[in-house]
């Protein structure tokens, strides 16, 4: 493995690479025997897998000549070779990023001799999330520097809480939509997202804060001593984003984000 960067330094690195072409197959979905439900256990679940490729050439000959030849991957044999991947209903179950890994195989076996400037795989558990929208794992890697990235998410976790500034806020709970960033994860913390989600539950629907700035803030330190205890958090960076579905009757939610590190003397 190569040197692990954070996504946006992953991203940059690729933006000024001059390699454009990519090739996207989003949202497919298998059921596989990895990750967590929503209790931690070790359950089979409906997942959600994302890929892209990024091309090392243009397609220029693919798109003259107006076939499918090695300057591109069917995404269409890329779907189908994904979804045998987990046919067997007696595959051992494997970590969420064992299942990325088992999926970036597949995406080089299919790519063959197509030359791949870098991989990207989101895997989303629907149903990973008990308060959410879904838990996902997106890891990315350059394949020939092999600079790689790995980032958990939870989003839209919604809570109810005292937030706000205005007298009626004060008197009733209302919903804040949830969205979690770990950038940097590593590996053996990916399948921790159910103690995430009820640790963030607890926090923030016991809290009583008047501004989301300050709510951010608090948060941060919180999952600091009570979560990110372990030497393998070190490198990792927390980005949080707080809305307010109902605050604003002319806008879906207003809402403020924050990253920091999850280590203070990070830079």
């Amino acid at each position: 493995m190569g040197q692990v960067v954070r996504q946006s330094q992953w991203d940059a690195e690729v933006a000024q690479s001059r390699h454009y072409d990519k090739i996207m197959v989003q949202n497919l979905q298998v059921v596989v025997n990895a990750g967590k439900d929503v209790w931690g256990r070790q359950k089979r679940q409906r997942a959600l897998i994302s890929v892209t490729l990024t091309l090392g050439k243009q397609f220029t000959s693919a798109s003259s000549t107006d076939s499918v030849d090695d300057s591109t991957v069917h995404y269409g044999t890329l779907s189908k070779a994904i979804q045998a991947q987990f046919q067997d209903e007696n595959m051992a179950y494997m970590s969420t990023s064992e299942l990325s890994n088992t999926i970036s195989r597949c995406v080089r076996n299919v790519a063959g001799s197509t030359h791949i400037y870098a991989i990207e795989t989101d895997v989303c558990y629907l149903k990973g999330s008990m308060f959410g929208e879904g838990v996902g794992y997106i890891t990315s890697v350059i394949e020939n520097s092999g600079a790689c990235s790995s980032v958990l998410y939870l989003r839209n976790v919604r809570i109810a809480c005292i937030i706000g500034v205005n007298p009626n806020e004060r008197l009733q709970e209302q919903p804040v939509d949830v969205n979690l960033c770990i950038d940097n994860v590593h590996h053996t913390r990916v399948d921790t997202y159910p103690e995430l989600e009820t640790l963030l539950f607890k926090l923030i629907s016991q809290s009583s804060f008047q501004t989301i700035e300050s709510l951010l803030a608090w948060l941060v330190d919180q999952l600091r001593e009570k979560y990110f205890t372990r030497e393998e958090d070190n490198d990792a960076w927390i980005r949080l984003r707080i809305g307010k579905p109902h605050a604003v009757p002319s806008a879906d939610a207003p809402a403020v984000e924050i990253t920091r590190p999850v280590r203070r003397n990070s830079t």
